[in-house]
């Protein structure tokens, strides 16, 4: 289905491109339509065609080394995936399936080769949107790496966390064993030493 170019306009990887390279790009990229549930792809899927969502949502997977599958994304309106396979002509790295009922325009190589083609400063202006979500990207990691992990686990905890934190920090060093130690050899010395007057004599019952 051929696209309409104030779709495109709305897209922020398209944003910066004039009215013919707009109109350039939507004779080739086609729109489609997916049904809630439907997969786009899967992982291992060639990665010819990249999608940009128009409406509804997406949700991109992937699998870790334990088989488990992990959340990469889930793209809305104006935002893109399966970009870096279709680029490198390699075979998607994480599947993708329709949350709920979505458009999507889908975009090859050809069609943005095309695009180079005919208005080749188009380039520049998707570099220009693709350099400004990397400098974005780059800023976000610095704040997260900027913070102590222990200062962000400390922030969620609730108090009986940080009470059983401290009993288990207190109960495993070495004042700690140390003042047992002298609490067990004084409390056995001193029942030993009473005999059977003692409140608790050999084999020291109570106190085990």
């Amino acid at each position: 289905m051929p696209c309409n170019p104030e779709v495109l306009r709305h897209v922020p990887l398209f944003a910066l491109l004039d009215d013919e390279e707009t109109a350039v790009l939507a004779g080739q990229v086609e729109v489609r339509h997916f049904a809630a549930r439907q997969r786009i792809y899967k992982l291992g899927d060639p990665g010819g065609r990249a999608y940009v969502v128009v409406s509804g949502m997406v949700r991109v997977t992937t699998v870790d080394e334990d088989h488990q599958e992990v959340v990469v994304d889930e793209p809305t309106h104006g935002e893109f995936f399966g970009f870096a396979s279709m680029l490198e002509e390699t075979t998607h790295e994480s599947s993708a399936i329709a949350l709920e009922e979505t458009v999507c325009i889908e975009v090859d190589r050809q069609d943005i080769a095309i695009l180079l083609q005919r208005k080749p400063m188009s380039g520049m202006d998707m570099l220009a949107v693709l350099g400004r979500q990397f400098h974005a990207s780059q800023k976000l990691v610095r704040v997260r790496a900027a913070r102590n992990p222990n200062e962000v686990i400390e922030e969620k905890e609730t108090v009986g966390e940080r009470v059983a934190d401290h009993v288990a920090s207190f109960g495993g060093s070495w004042t700690f064993i140390i003042a047992f130690a002298i609490v067990l050899i004084t409390y056995a010395a001193l029942s030993a030493r009473l005999g059977s007057r003692s409140w608790d004599p050999y084999p020291f019952i109570l106190l085990n």
